[in-house]
């Protein structure tokens, strides 16, 4: 039976747990802003590896053994095992190495998230002044937009 990566994993619980605070939160726009800041910050970090290490610690406790039989056999899984049983064979420290890469997942989510609000901040700037730039082209084309299409071709 293989197991999905800790990495993949934490990468999976967070872009999961992402959404669902996005709807939490109020629409306004420095509602980014603040959550970037927020993921950038080591005790957010902690906390949010915390909860998705405790939210994986569920799932790993769900036994697989009953399709033991259908494993590979190299697999080498028991009849009792869990998820965790079956991780910890190939990597002892697993659940602090889970816990390590959520943490390291959730600062770089933070790192992205903190250039993508800018970005979107630095294009809304771009976006303002081609719009003054454009207004005196935009208003002498105005009567010629609103006039009928000539009729003779």
């Amino acid at each position: 039976m293989r197991i999905v990566p800790p990495a993949s994993l934490a990468a999976l619980l967070v872009v999961t747990a992402l959404p669902a605070a996005a709807v939490a939160a109020p629409p306004e726009a420095d509602r980014a802003a603040q959550a970037a800041a927020a993921l950038q910050n080591p005790l957010v970090q902690d906390g949010v590896a915390q909860t998705l290490t405790t939210l994986a610690g569920i799932i790993l406790d769900t036994r697989v053994g009953p399709i033991a039989a259908l494993a590979d056999p190299a697999a080498g899984v028991r009849p009792g095992d869990t998820l965790r049983d079956v991780a910890h064979r190939d990597d002892p420290q697993f659940e602090r190495h889970l816990y390590e890469k959520t943490r390291r997942s959730v600062a770089t989510v933070g790192v992205v998230a903190g250039g993508v609000t800018q970005q979107v901040a630095e294009i809304d700037r771009t976006a303002d002044r081609l719009k003054i730039a454009l207004a005196p082209l935009m208003a002498a084309l105005a009567p010629h937009r609103d006039a009928e299409p000539a009729a003779d071709y």
